[in-house]
């Protein structure tokens, strides 16, 4: 009797805390927005070290840092696939590369999975006279002049590249490119004139601008031994018809539909790959 005596406050005080609920959240957990938490009514203690306090959502809870570690989680902005292009204006390889393969390719991933860099001045060789850079190129006084016009091209249209693009690759593809800037200006860029891009070709901007171009190529590491000459990443591309398949695999994000399935476009890369060589 003695021993039943004494158990009786604890037995009472036991079942009493089985009875009492607890309290139920107020707002869904955002690790688990389907389910219901039942916090107790104390405080919580937060036991973690500071390296783990965003570890798991109830590290987070618990050490009261929920809104830091919802800024850590946060997923990041993925970079684009470097890709860089080392051109000339009126080489036949270069040509078809750019409307064949890299045009194509980026508009199906488009400027969020691919960085485009072009630079048009290939195996040409410049000197300074009387203060001035003078340029000779492998394919004449037109491809010079061609590549500074494109250069310039990419100077004026500045953050809009799409467009920037679009007239270099129609330059690029056409029957007759020495008469190329004016249609092509037309219709991929109305918003700069003929008389715009000239006077940049002729002006002390553009040769200053060819001068950077020639800079990028001959101090490529390892130095380029033919053009065009393409550059993912930092890294020489050795098959070109590849360019697709090699900026699918490297982007960090989430792969575009072009990437996901054997499209057609991936049969004709294979089947350029034999011209490009």
């Amino acid at each position: 009797m003695a021993l039943v005596t004494a158990w009786a406050p604890l037995a009472s005080l036991l079942l009493l805390l089985l009875l009492v609920p607890g309290v139920p959240s107020q707002s869904r957990s955002r690790c688990h927005p389907q389910l219901h938490r039942k916090f107790p009514l104390t405080k919580p203690v937060c036991t973690q070290p500071v390296y783990n306090w965003c570890s798991s959502c109830d590290s987070a809870r618990r050490c009261q840092t929920r809104t830091e570690c919802l800024a850590l989680w946060r997923p990041q902005p993925v970079s684009p696939v470097s890709v860089k292009l080392f051109y000339e204006a009126l080489c036949p390889s270069s040509r078809f590369f750019t409307s064949m393969v890299l045009f194509p390719t980026w508009a199906l991933l488009g400027d969020d999975v691919m960085n485009i860099t072009l630079v048009p001045f290939g195996n040409a060789k410049e000197t300074q006279v009387n203060g001035t850079w003078e340029f000779t190129c492998q394919h004449g006084e037109l491809e010079c002049e061609l590549n500074m016009v494109q250069t310039c091209v990419l100077y004026l249209l500045g953050r809009e590249f799409p467009n920037a693009f679009a007239v270099v690759n129609c330059m690029m593809s056409a029957a007759n490119p020495k008469n190329s800037l004016k249609p092509c200006l037309k219709i991929y860029a109305p918003q700069i004139s003929m008389h715009d891009v000239m006077k940049c070709v002729t002006g002390p901007q553009g040769k200053e601008m060819m001068h950077e171009n020639a800079m990028m190529t001959n101090h490529l590491s390892p130095p380029h031994t033919f053009i065009p000459w393409i550059l993912v990443e930092e890294s020489r591309l050795e098959n070109p018809a590849e360019l697709l398949d090699t900026v699918c695999h490297l982007y960090q994000g989430e792969v575009p539909d072009a990437c996901k399935r054997n499209t057609t476009f991936h049969q004709k890369m294979n089947l350029l790959a034999a011209n490009l060589q």
